[in-house]
């Protein structure tokens, strides 16, 4: 993946480059690049886990089409929770910078913001596998989907725990 900060400030306006000259604004602008960054790529984060809601409603509806009643509650906590991880990633905290926040955020901040956001792709990558894993089992009778379904939910439990701690470890504050 593309490193995002390098591609906000190659596209920076002739505005936002004269801001880089002017006293006072040049920290601003930077900050401002970083959060749009970081932005960008939660987008994207949540996109990809958009896609393994797709895959965790074909399983549902695989497991519809077999009848398999006894799963359909346990394929409904996985989806419930699959799209509470994207809400939290498309909707979460940027990183304010100006004078008035209430937690402030320096540049070195921002950019720890952004490196542990982009480290979620191989974790949400791996969720995508899966998801693909557990279509397959449903779909092949293999008599493993109990257990793919264990696995999935423990890995978007993680996931869900991970990116609760962001904030946390990104300000400092976490607890060890």
């Amino acid at each position: 993946m593309t490193d995002l900060r390098t591609k906000v400030e190659e596209d920076r306006g002739l505005l936002k480059k004269i801001e880089l000259f002017l006293p006072g604004f040049k920290g601003y602008r930077k900050k401002e690049d970083l959060r749009a960054a970081d932005s960008l790529l939660r987008q994207q984060l949540a996109m990809r886990m958009g896609e393994i809601n797709r895959k965790v409603d074909i399983c549902r509806d695989e497991l519809t089409k077999a009848m398999e009643i006894s799963l359909m509650t346990d394929i409904g906590d996985i989806s419930k929770l699959s799209r509470q991880v994207e809400n939290k990633i498309r909707h979460a905290e940027q990183g304010y910078s100006n004078i008035s926040a209430d937690i402030r955020f320096e540049e070195e901040e921002l950019n720890r913001m952004y490196e542990w956001d982009l480290s979620l792709l191989q974790i949400i990558d791996f969720v995508g596998k899966l998801a693909d894993e557990l279509i397959i089992s449903i779909i092949g009778s293999e008599g493993t989907t109990g257990q793919k379904m264990k696995e999935m939910r423990k890995a978007l439990n993680d996931l869900n725990t991970l990116f609760e701690k962001r904030m946390l470890k990104i300000t400092g504050l976490e607890v060890s």
